[in-house]
């Protein structure tokens, strides 16, 4: 009987379809077999819907690691850390949103700190993805090349934690 390579698990949940379908796109290019990450997310909302409903949706299945990626605007409530943290979840931190994420990976090297949520998710639109408010697989693959990723991941620690979790690095 041949021997059955077991292989870690990760729960990977995101705050809104964004998230969603770039968690997918990182899964495909890093996790290489390394790692069986299940990929959903809350539809959006605040933190608290997004802790409760990643809860739910994980309690249906048994995982190595678990973390939620979620914007850092609003501040997140001492008590959801806590709580996050008691449920075994792993926060990781979009600063101070997902399209902020993007834009540092587009335009490395580039300050974007002056610019606020609304700036990045206008800016990353109208720039990016035709107008559009949620990013698609086509425009993951388009725009995101590994390489790309791989020099940003060398700037960003919340970036290179999601890769690394991807590759089995919990």
């Amino acid at each position: 009987m041949p021997n059955r390579i077991l292989r870690k698990t990760a729960f990977a949940f995101g705050e809104g379809e964004s998230e969603n379908v770039f968690l997918k796109h990182l899964r495909g290019l890093y996790a290489d077999g390394k790692t069986q990450t299940k990929v959903d997310h809350a539809g959006g909302k605040d933190v608290n819907y997004i802790l409760e409903k990643a809860t739910r949706i994980r309690s249906t299945g048994h995982y190595d690691h678990s973390f939620i990626l979620l914007d850092t605007v609003p501040e997140w409530p001492k008590s959801i850390i806590l709580l996050a943290r008691e449920r075994d979840f792993e926060l990781i931190g979009n600063h101070p949103c997902i399209e902020a994420t993007f834009r540092s990976i587009l335009v490395p090297g580039r300050n974007l700190n002056g610019d606020d949520t609304r700036a990045h998710k206008r800016l990353f639109s109208n720039d990016h993805i035709g107008g559009r408010n949620v990013i698609s697989e086509v425009d993951c693959k388009r725009l995101f090349l590994k390489a790309r990723i791989d020099s940003a991941r060398k700037a960003s620690t919340e970036l290179n934690r999601l890769i690394e979790i991807l590759e089995g690095h919990f």
